[in-house]
């Protein structure tokens, strides 16, 4: 496996633990996300293609596939940098042909130039345990924060089951973003308006019908809003 030297990048990649034994399988892209190790001790992916056919897949795994310039953590140094909406990771150019994705164990901050901020979160939804990274939304300084989740989802292959069937080739598509809004050192991820009602119990009366009034769409920047009614309430 080739080794590759990224003295800068010491503090800016890891990987958890347990990767190393899990089994690596390729992605609908055609890739598969290969552990590696730099002459400098550092751990982190590399992106490989493990095969030569190309898949004739509609969509696409980024909102934005261009690199821009980054910090990590509130850094100093630059890096290019894109999210990838499909996987849940950040990725990194290293050169013209060398993607590596950033591990979620040590960066957990990414600011871009153009202001993009976002930052990783733990949350549960549906009785389930999650961890994603959340692009901070509405008033940056407020004391109940906004965040948003942009994911896509892979539909895959599906074949004629008979002659007025049509195929439908796989395809990578745009979820409806998700919301969350943070207060107190919790993480609320915001579907209907009962989510509110049930965190925030002492004003569910008052949220109930701010959102009733308001007509609100969970999936849409309404959302800031939402926002700045619980900042004025709380």
């Amino acid at each position: 496996m080739k080794l590759i030297n990224i003295p800068v990048l010491l503090l800016l990649f890891s990987i958890s633990n347990n990767t190393f034994g899990q089994a690596l399988l390729p992605d609908q892209m055609g890739k598969v996300s290969v552990p590696i190790q730099t002459n400098s001790g550092i751990e982190s992916f590399r992106l490989t293609n493990f095969s030569s056919d190309k898949v004739n897949t509609l969509g696409s795994e980024f909102i934005n596939d261009k690199f821009s310039e980054a910090i990590v953590n509130n850094g100093s140094q630059y890096f290019d940098l894109r999210y990838n909406n499909y996987s849940g990771y950040f990725e990194y150019k290293k050169s013209p042909t060398e993607v590596i994705n950033l591990s979620k164990e040590k960066n957990n901050e990414i600011t871009f130039k153009d202001g993009r901020k976002y930052f990783l979160k733990q949350y549960k939804i549906n009785k389930n345990d999650k961890e994603d990274y959340l692009l901070s939304a509405g008033i940056k300084d407020a004391n109940v924060k906004l965040y948003k989740l942009q994911s896509v989802e892979f539909i895959p292959y599906k074949g004629s089951t008979n002659s007025y069937e049509e195929k439908k080739s796989p395809e990578y598509k745009l979820k409806k973003p998700l919301y969350f809004v943070e207060f107190d050192g919790k993480i609320i991820p915001v579907e209907k308006s009962k989510d509110l009602e049930r965190a925030f119990a002492d004003h569910s009366k008052e949220i109930k019908k701010f959102i009733s009034q308001k007509n609100i769409d969970f999936n849409s920047d309404d959302m800031i809003l939402v926002q700045n009614f619980l900042n004025s309430i709380l």
